[in-house]
């Protein structure tokens, strides 16, 4: 014998569950591949001296850019400058930060203030958050950390190097 079709709203019911439960599972598997995860506009370290070539003006003294093989850029002063030594006087190297999962962003910013306890002095208006330890620069856009090493006796003074990193950041973030 056929058995009697179940009440309509028992139906509905089983639909509605059945519904929220495959939206449920999508959700799960759509969160678990990453899908809302922020990767950062950096997927890898830009070419160091080439990119902030455009910036040398700012920091008022003639420097040669070299790159050494860990794609930090060293700046040098001409070997007919009288104040000229073998060594940079000035390094800039860049760090990109990707987390498996996350906010690659907040990643980068969670690892720029580790080194807050330092000592570091917050530096408004470079990039989107930077900071200043003795002469060195240290600051962060997107998922990207930019360090600026400044050795002793540099041809640069102290605000043209923050010129020049204003000027790197703001070329980092339209770049």
């Amino acid at each position: 014998m056929d058995q009697p079709a179940p009440p309509r709203s028992r139906r509905r019911a089983v639909i509605i569950v059945l519904a929220v439960l495959v939206v449920a599972i999508a959700a799960l598997l759509v969160y678990t591949l990453g899908v809302f995860d922020d990767k950062g506009r950096f997927r890898s370290e830009p070419p160091a001296c080439a990119t902030l070539e455009p910036s040398l003006p700012a920091l008022a003294a003639t420097y040669v850019p070299k790159q050494d093989g860990k794609n930090n850029c060293g700046l040098w002063l001409p070997e007919t400058d009288p104040a000229y030594v073998k060594a940079p006087k000035i390094t800039v190297a860049y760090a990109v930060l990707t987390p498996g999962r996350g906010d690659a962003p907040a990643a980068a910013s969670k690892k720029l203030q580790e080194f807050a306890p330092l000592g570091f002095t917050a530096l408004p208006g470079v990039g989107e958050e930077a900071y200043v330890w003795n002469t060195n620069l240290y600051f962060r856009v997107s998922n990207l950390l930019v360090g600026i090493t400044v050795y002793p006796n540099p041809a640069s003074s102290q605000s043209a190097v923050h010129a020049f990193a204003k000027d790197l950041a703001g070329r980092l973030t339209t770049s």
